[in-house]
């Protein structure tokens, strides 16, 4: 399956990061940034073809991987993102996570936007294809096996009484970020080895998942 990029910053940043994810450009040089991108394509030899239109680029879609055959050796930090259904917030999920220095995005199979919406793509910036990528079929028996292998899972949650602040993120850790307006299930949440929570200094007392992940990978980010 192949995805149609049409956000010109996304194509740019993956013709100089994943080149051999761009199958072809399609367009003209209608402007600077246009002209840069042919440019960059020409040199990386990827397939240009030239048409009156936007450019636009066709592109593998991101690769999943088997958690079965994994063993779940996942890396030191791995981000479960449960249910979260906003392309665009996964998207801006996703380019933290690349941004942040993660090592693996584990979703849902079911209820969740998906790696391979042209939106996702384009909000992570290319994002996407710098992390290893898996879904799960259900993430309480995810978390189990996690536990299983040495992984330290925190939750994240408005109603934590940990502050994010105060943990230790030393060894293997796996965090977990809820849906947009439900936040984490109840089942997940219980089944974490801890809640945390971003500490709150003003009167609004949640925040976009997207902007909480981003605060959550900075501040572990320093600690690693």
């Amino acid at each position: 399956m192949n995805v149609d990029i049409k956000n010109i910053h996304t194509i740019y940043s993956l013709l100089s990061n994943h080149s051999e994810k761009v199958i072809s450009i399609v367009g003209k040089a209608d402007n600077m940034k246009a002209q840069e991108v042919l440019e960059l394509a020409h040199k990386k030899g990827i397939k240009i073809q030239s048409k009156n239109t936007k450019i636009s680029a066709i592109c593998k879609s991101p690769n999943i991987g088997d958690l079965k055959k994994s063993d779940y050796e996942l890396g030191k930090l791995i981000l479960i993102l449960d249910e979260v259904q906003d392309t665009r917030n996964l998207g801006s999920c996703l380019r933290s996570a690349s941004f942040f220095g993660v090592d693996t995005v584990i979703i849902p199979k079911n209820n969740s936007a998906d790696y391979a919406n042209t939106a996702v793509i384009e909000t992570s910036t290319g994002g996407v294809y710098d992390l290893k990528l898996y879904k799960a079929t259900n993430i309480t028996n995810l978390i189990k096996e996690l536990k299983n292998n040495d992984y330290w899972v925190s939750g994240f949650s408005e109603h934590a009484e940990t502050a994010l602040e105060t943990k230790d993120f030393s060894g293997k850790n796996a965090l977990i970020f809820g849906n947009e307006e439900k936040g984490l299930r109840s089942l997940v949440e219980k089944n974490c080895d801890d809640t945390l929570k971003i500490t709150q200094k003003g009167k609004v007392s949640s925040l976009n998942v997207s902007i909480a992940v981003s605060i959550g990978l900075h501040n572990i980010s320093n600690k690693l």
